[in-house]
């Protein structure tokens, strides 16, 4: 038998030794075994009609195919919503569980990078056509903003899908987006606009916004592999598995279309463009990232500093010349249609003005009003932009300091701006995540920790989708993820900051570095990620 190459060069294996043999086996075999099982439970009770993992769905947008027969053949179906609910919470743990135990087995070497893609790409290729929309109704409002302007030729950054209350999204669009406008990047409302004039149908728009996140989901895994093949061979396969076979990707991510893909792959591949030495490419990269959501600026910001500090002094505003000129250029082409004075912000103001239900800010803002009386509530609005100011700050010198010129360390510093943006946003949803997770290998200890566990966290966010449907348990849910979740992401969050500020007053490098030429590198513990 043939075995990863790293297991020797780690010390996991006496090469004599047939017991290690067999308990590298072993935990392979657990590892993938209970991954499989995992998304095989979670695509049955998704599958199942009525689905708590299911917002609501319009007409021929229901489960259908093997999985939809299997659940029925299991009388999945003949159960009521409580013990439904009930066995979509065990699903949902149990493929968190399992993509703990997967992620140790690749960190340890006991997956090869091979095994890890085809798992991953069979699973987005389950999730694309095995199953109906999950989670979120986003992708209705990708539909309605579209059409907004494809077919009613109207701003979507000025105008609501309640403007429109007759087209056939309004009626699906969230309740609490509504009579919103627009709150997506100029790209976005042009590709969401390409999408509805394609497919004229609802059930259409809603399989091509999710085949776009799979197919954007899959590219970035074959740029994580890429990358890691070339700056940290010997963490291949976990690259591909900390993004790949992650029940946030799969199941929050690409099962619910969102465009955090996109994003994704913008930040993968510009840091691959960064490697290949076309740092105006990479540029261009970050910035049509930024221009489908905000969050890929953070990079593009660090990219620049990187760029501006590389240069001798006196050449520094010629060397950033192509490349503000490059992303300013895209930013105007693509928001030129829907420019006004009403709201040059394209959204951003709008978005600023929401809180998610999980977001940090917000357990702060509530523990703060408990104890004043409502008079100090304002603060965490006011501290935890700052804070993030202070990060990228922090981010950004440390990356001028050290990592000037060297890609690994550079995309270490994306990955820091964007785990501080995740965590210290007004907003944390599950598909978030997917931001910096192409880049969590680069990610030394505690970073990599807190960006793997909020991760693990907001796969076991959601269980249930609508709470018409299944009232207590969205009540539990919601429960849950206050009193949970949020203080276990606030822990996560003081951790990383605290990390952050040692390593500024210390001068480490923001990458885990490679080990040196003939060291053994020492995994981490399974806990660590």
């Amino acid at each position: 038998m043939n075995l990863p190459g790293s297991l020797l060069r780690r010390g996991h294996l006496d090469p004599g030794g047939g017991g290690g043999r067999l308990a590298v086996v072993r935990a392979r075999t657990l590892a993938v075994g209970a991954w499989a099982c995992s998304v095989l439970l979670v695509g049955l009770v998704a599958a199942t009609p009525g689905s708590p993992f299911s917002p609501r769905l319009p007409p021929g947008a229901g489960p259908a195919g093997p999985l939809r027969w299997a659940s029925e053949a299991l009388g999945l179906v003949r159960l009521g919503p409580s013990a439904l609910a009930a066995v979509g919470v065990a699903a949902v743990a149990l493929a968190a569980g399992a993509f703990a135990l997967v992620l140790r087995s690749s960190w340890r070497g006991e997956l090869t990078a091979r095994t890890v893609f085809v798992l991953a790409a069979s699973a987005h290729v389950l999730v694309v056509l095995g199953l109906p929309l999950l989670f979120s109704r986003d992708v209705y409002s990708y539909a309605a903003y579209g059409r907004i302007a494809a077919t009613y030729h109207a701003n979507p950054y000025l105008a609501t899908p309640a403007d429109f209350p007759g087209d056939p999204s309004f009626a699906y669009v969230g309740p609490k987006w509504a009579d919103t406008p627009a709150v997506y990047g100029p790209l976005w409302t042009q590709i969401s606009a390409g999408v509805t004039r394609l497919v004229g149908d609802l059930p259409g728009q809603v399989a091509a916004f999710r085949i776009l996140a799979g197919a954007a989901s899959l590219a970035t895994l074959a740029v994580v592999g890429h990358l890691a093949r070339r700056l940290a061979p010997e963490r291949r396969a976990f690259a591909l598995a900390a993004f790949g076979l992650n029940p946030v990707v799969l199941f929050q991510s690409v099962g619910s279309g969102h465009n955090d893909l996109l994003v994704a792959l913008a930040v993968a591949g510009a840091l691959a463009l960064a490697l290949a030495g076309w740092r105006v490419g990479a540029t261009a990269a970050l910035a049509l990232g930024a221009l489908v959501k905000a969050p890929a600026a953070v990079p593009l910001a660090l990219a620049v500093v990187a760029v501006g500090a590389s240069a001798p002094r006196g050449r520094r505003l010629r060397a950033l010349a192509p490349h503000v000129g490059v992303a300013v250029g895209l930013g105007l082409a693509l928001a030129a249609p829907f420019l006004s004075r009403r709201d040059p912000t394209l959204g951003m103001l709008e978005l600023a003005t929401h809180e998610g239900w999980l977001a940090p800010s917000r357990l702060a803002r509530r523990a703060l009003d408990a104890i004043s009386g409502g008079a100090l509530g304002v603060v965490p609005r006011v501290l935890f932009p700052l804070v993030f100011l202070w990060a990228v700050v922090t981010i950004g010198r440390s990356l001028v300091r050290r990592g000037v010129g060297e890609v690994r360390e550079e995309g270490a510093a994306w990955a820091w701006g964007l785990v501080a943006l995740m965590l210290l946003g007004p907003v944390l949803l599950p598909w978030y995540v997917a931001w910096a997770l192409p880049l969590a290998w680069l990610l030394p200890r505690a970073p990599r920790a807190v960006l793997l566990g909020t991760g693990l966290a907001l796969a076991l966010s959601q269980w249930t989708s609508e709470p018409a449907r299944f009232a207590a348990a969205y009540g539990a849910n919601v429960w849950f993820g206050h009193y949970v979740l949020t203080p276990a992401v606030a822990i996560l969050l003081g951790w990383m900051l605290v990390d952050l500020g040692r390593r500024a007053r210390s001068g480490t490098p923001l990458g885990d570095p490679p080990p040196a030429e003939g060291a053994r590198e020492v995994p981490a513990p399974a806990a660590e990620g």
